[in-house]
């Protein structure tokens, strides 16, 4: 009798491949993701030293200079915008890093079906099997009790 051969392995194959570009294309996302909030905190970081530099001009007690403190502001005002869009960015990265585990868990379900299935169609082959041997050496058994 012939080798037991998955007529699906083919797609079981395609299956891990996509499988393995999911997982990668998760990672690059989770990189991404890493990346925008590291980010947010470097500006949010950077926004803290500008408002510690504009209180140490007011704390100063020199002459205060309207045009350098109305820069600070103008920057200060510029850092909450670019914070705030930082965190759209990351709430988008992060709707599309649950949008990319979910195309994983996806392609991971389909694998794990076609798996179960080439899981009992090799069971179901190596019963068959098991059963025509046997039944082959009863008829062996048969004949030679019959011929003697």
């Amino acid at each position: 009798m012939k080798k037991f051969t998955f007529r699906l392995q083919v797609v079981l194959d395609i299956k891990e491949k996509l499988l393995e570009e999911k997982l990668l294309e998760v990672a690059k996302v989770q990189r991404g993701l890493q990346e925008a909030v590291q980010k947010q905190k470097e500006l949010e970081s950077y926004q803290i030293e500008i408002n510690n530099a504009l209180m140490n001009v007011f704390k100063s007690g020199n002459d205060l200079d309207i045009v350098e403190i109305q820069r600070y502001k103008d920057f200060i005002n510029k850092l909450i915008v670019d914070i705030s869009n930082q965190k759209v960015i990351i709430q988008n990265v992060q709707k599309l890093l649950e949008i990319k585990r979910k195309e994983v868990n996806e392609v991971l379900k389909e694998k794990k079906v076609l798996e179960k299935l080439k899981e009992n169609q090799k069971k179901k082959y190596y019963k068959e099997l098991e059963y025509n041997s046997r039944k082959e050496l009863d008829d062996i058994t048969s004949s030679r009790y019959r011929s003697a």
